[in-house]
């Protein structure tokens, strides 16, 4: 009897307890404590993070459902926090929703439906100058400058960089894959300071890039420069000893070997001019990286070194078919390294995002804008994988061109190869060869 009298007592207890804890389990859903934006705000920049925070640690639940303004989003949940993906246009009122059974805690109890609202920044609109920086431009510099314009926004333009930096191998290679030539094509007088080399190829620049305008392409010049104490040397900051902070002194042997090298490549330049060739021009590329002679030693003197040579292709020289490109990055302090409106064209950035990485520059394509203040053309100067153009209207970030570098950028499947030229020229607003006017 006491065995079972003890037993009764030990069940007794067991439900009780089990009675006791029902009662204490958690049964409180999750609740919002903050949102990023905030619910009402205004003048909220396009890249801003969408985020929600709750009190408790929450898990997303399989069949989530959170919407921008009515439409499906993705979003992901880490500890307390969701963040949502959005792509944000400007002057935009948005509204977010959470619905119910999208959230809950560890426990399993469900969020209730969640909203908040705001609106973005009026943003930056493009007021492109109406002319270029050269005075008197020639005709053609002139008739390409307003196809750019005209064109930009709406229309891509496809580019190759030379390999070897004065052939069209890159060219050809994507004519021979697609059947279509790109548009633009660049050459780079890396060693065309070098004088009296006879492996260096010094007329094909020109011979070629004649041909290319005569074919209705647009020709475009870069300028590896070497170091211009030893004309042979190197041109990354690593290797080279030159010091660009005293190209300002005339007396220094700095500023004499410079000019003279700018004279040099004027020479050149001169010969497209002769034959009514416009040019688009990116010297002094990625100099706020550093990696080259004329960022090592900062903003001040690189601005200077363009300004300079600026005065002197132009004005001294005479070359009034230039349309001038700045190699941007969006750095706190790119505005410190700008040569100012009254020496540049248009502003170029370089981008290689890795292998197989062909979604939309929005993000960078906007600080440009915001940081140049809509004021100029903005060009993809090089990348490695280019955005899909597709994608590059659907966001919003339509460069003027894109042009991948030499080599396995252009023809590697790891970054662009033969599928991808053929997609980029399946669309009707990626401008090749054949598609362009005659400028002349």
């Amino acid at each position: 009897m006491t065995k079972y009298l003890f037993i009764l007592i030990l069940v007794s207890i067991f439900t009780s307890s089990c009675k006791k804890g029902n009662q204490d389990q958690d049964i409180t859903p999750p609740q919002v404590i903050s949102t990023l934006p905030a619910d009402g705000q205004t003048n909220i920049p396009i890249t801003s993070e969408l985020t929600v925070e709750y009190d408790e640690f929450i898990i997303l639940a399989g069949t989530y459902n959170i919407t921008i303004n009515g439409i499906k989003s993705l979003a992901t949940g880490s500890g307390k926090k969701i963040t949502i993906q959005a792509l944000l246009a400007v002057n935009t009122n948005y509204t977010i929703t959470i619905s119910k059974n999208s959230v809950k805690d560890t426990n399993g109890n469900f969020a209730s439906e969640y909203s908040f609202s705001f609106t973005t920044t009026p943003g930056v609109v493009f007021n492109i100058a109406s002319n270029l920086v050269t005075p008197n431009p020639s005709t053609q510099v002139a008739n390409l400058y307003n196809f750019l314009k005209n064109n930009f926004g709406t229309n891509i333009i496809s580019g190759t960089m030379a390999a070897h930096s004065t052939n069209i191998n890159e060219a050809t290679w994507v004519y021979n894959q697609t059947g279509k030539w790109p548009a633009l094509t660049c050459f780079d007088f890396i060693d065309h300071t070098n004088l009296n080399q006879n492996w260096i190829a010094y007329q094909a620049p020109f011979t070629l890039g004649s041909d290319w305008w005569n074919n209705n392409g647009i020709v475009g010049l870069m300028w590896h420069w070497r170091d211009p104490l030893t004309k042979s040397g190197a041109f990354y900051t690593a290797e080279t000893t030159f010091d660009i902070s005293k190209v300002t002194d005339p007396t220094s042997n700095e500023y004499k070997a410079m000019i003279v090298d700018i004279d040099t490549i004027a020479g050149y330049l001169r010969e497209f001019k002769d034959a009514n060739i416009p040019v688009i021009w990116r010297p002094l590329h990625e100099a706020a990286g550093g990696w080259f002679w004329w960022g090592a030693k900062g903003a001040a003197p690189c601005k200077a070194l363009w300004q300079i040579m600026f005065d002197r292709l132009v004005n001294y020289h005479g070359l009034n078919n230039l349309i001038w490109v700045w190699t941007t990055n969006t750095s706190s302090d790119a505005l410190n390294w700008y040569p100012g409106d009254d020496y540049v064209d248009i502003i170029g950035m370089d981008i290689y995002p890795g292998e197989n990485q062909h979604g939309s520059q929005y993000v960078e394509f906007n600080k440009v804008k915001e940081i140049f203040s809509g004021k100029k053309i903005i060009t993809l100067s090089e990348c490695g994988s280019a955005p899909d153009p597709a994608l590059m209207l659907q966001y919003g970030d339509a460069w003027s061109w894109f042009m991948p570098w030499n080599g396995d950028f252009t023809e590697s499947d790891k970054h662009n190869g033969t599928d991808w030229w053929i997609k980029f020229f399946g669309y009707d607003y990626v401008i090749t060869r054949d598609k362009m006017p005659d400028l002349k």
